[in-house]
């Protein structure tokens, strides 16, 4: 099975002709079925024959995924229509079992402290794309699944894990913050290493806060209506727990999943039926890691 190519070729037929269970790791975005102006594909089918054909899509991708392998699953939130990302979702149910729901959270409203007055104020991290409406609120994250075949398939949480603080600065000053106990290295953490040697990470839960303003620009996106960022593609794979696997993207874009994969060590498949994605894909590849490859 040759690796890190893109195929300009449909999917179906592609993964079908891929030795069966082959693949350690799918991630992917489909299309919508929102009108989304592609290059060249048409992004509004009739529902029923949208979701038969990413059932087809989600044959192929069980085709050659391995029986311990990942699917991940980006499907965006619309409010034009709220049911999309679910619909899809009970499609792939009928071949695999759903093991973790994540949400994409790009843009989060927190409560901080002014540095200067010690008072909480509101903020807003993160970038979404505002709208104007008198009926609906602005949809800042996307659904991210994960499924397996068997719903009971080994990750490594801490690989995407985030270090335990043992405090947070308060309003009421500097001496009223809670002094770490060196005993109690597993509750507070912070820089402290816990019994055993190991890294005070903990899981981070299944909410995944990833702003994308890095992705807007003409390098990283192209003439492509919808990217997701390189960070969403290597928590999965990280997630996973695999070294040095093979991971598959069905609508590889612009090609970040391709990307993502070669800057951690992993080889790629993408497939695309669009001739000025794939070039451009292969071009960006070549740019960021600053060593062309023979594809």
């Amino acid at each position: 099975m040759e690796s890190n190519v893109f195929h300009l070729q449909d999917c179906i037929e592609g993964m079908m002709s891929l030795p069966e269970k082959s693949i350690d790791t799918v991630v992917t975005s489909p299309p919508y079925n929102l009108n989304i102006q592609y290059s060249k594909y048409k992004d509004k089918k009739p529902r029923d024959q949208y979701l038969s054909w990413l059932h087809d899509v989600f044959v192929g991708v069980d085709h050659c995924l391995k029986d311990d392998g990942h699917f991940f699953l980006n499907v965006g939130y619309s409010n034009i229509d709220p049911w999309v990302g679910m619909d899809v979702a009970n499609v792939a149910r009928d071949i695999f079992v759903l093991q973790n729901n994540i949400a994409w959270v790009k843009s989060i409203h927190i409560k901080t402290i002014r540095a200067t007055k010690k008072q909480l104020h509101n903020t807003t991290f993160g970038h979404f794309k505002p709208i104007s409406s008198k009926r609906f609120t602005c949809p800042t994250w996307e659904h991210l699944f994960h499924f397996t075949k068997s719903g009971n398939v080994e990750i490594d949480r801490l690989a995407v894990g985030v270090k335990y603080e043992y405090y947070q600065e308060n309003i009421r000053g500097e001496e009223d913050k809670p002094k770490p106990n060196p005993k109690d290295s597993v509750l507070y953490g912070g820089d402290i290493e816990v019994e055993g040697g190991k890294s005070n990470l903990r899981d981070k839960g299944n909410s995944w806060f990833m702003p994308y303003e890095t992705i807007n620009t003409k390098d990283l996106r192209g003439n492509h209506p919808a990217t997701f960022p390189e960070k969403l593609v290597e928590d999965c794979l990280k997630l996973t727990g695999i070294q040095n696997g093979v991971v598959l993207d069905p609508f590889m874009g612009t090609g970040t999943t391709a990307v993502a994969a070669a800057k951690n060590d992993w080889d790629f498949i993408g497939y695309d039926i669009d001739e000025e994605y794939v070039d451009f894909s292969k071009k960006r590849l070549e740019k960021e890691l600053d060593n062309p490859l023979n594809i």
